[in-house]
């Protein structure tokens, strides 16, 4: 008998780095595409790969060096899913009150998207941990119209079906 375990709590993206950068971009475009995930997106001058289906998912970065100044953080980046920008706030607010070093405050990335909007820590172990929203429907311009566009359209069926 076979399950399908799921979890919970919701990773966006997971992002780990290399010494060998050109050896695990060859390694990873033929493993992952066994999988269909392909190479979405590149970050020039970063040395950073993106993968996945639809929206990059899983990261590749070229490892520190001895020329690279010195970082308090790990190779590992972990990203949460935030069911609003709210979220993404609180979940800054609460890390840097429990110890956390910023790495970016909350706000839109749109290097990403024009939706993306993220807040990054660093944990005690220097792990790069993010929250992020992709869209969040209530911070959205034009929200007021698509809800009166919906209330109109549900009027006039209403009035067509009482005829």
């Amino acid at each position: 008998m076979f399950f399908h375990l799921t979890c919970e709590m919701s990773l966006d993206h997971i992002g780990i780095s290399t010494a060998d950068y050109e050896q695990a971009l060859l390694f990873y475009d033929e493993i992952l595409s066994a999988l269909g995930y392909k190479k979405l997106m590149t970050i020039d001058g970063h040395d950073v790969v993106g993968y996945g289906k639809r929206f990059p998912s899983f990261w590749i970065q070229r490892s520190r060096t001895t020329d690279t100044p010195k970082v308090d953080r790990s190779g590992t980046h972990i990203a949460f899913v935030a069911n609003s920008r709210q979220k993404v706030d609180e979940f800054y607010r609460t890390a840097l009150k429990h110890g956390a070093k910023d790495n970016g405050p909350p706000g839109l990335r749109s290097q990403y998207h024009r939706f993306y909007y993220g807040a990054v820590v660093i944990d005690a172990d220097g792990n790069n941990i993010e929250a992020v929203n992709h869209f969040d429907w209530r911070a959205f311009i034009g929200w007021k119209t698509i809800l009166l566009t919906f209330s109109i359209l549900f009027m006039l069926v209403g009035v067509y079906l009482k005829n």
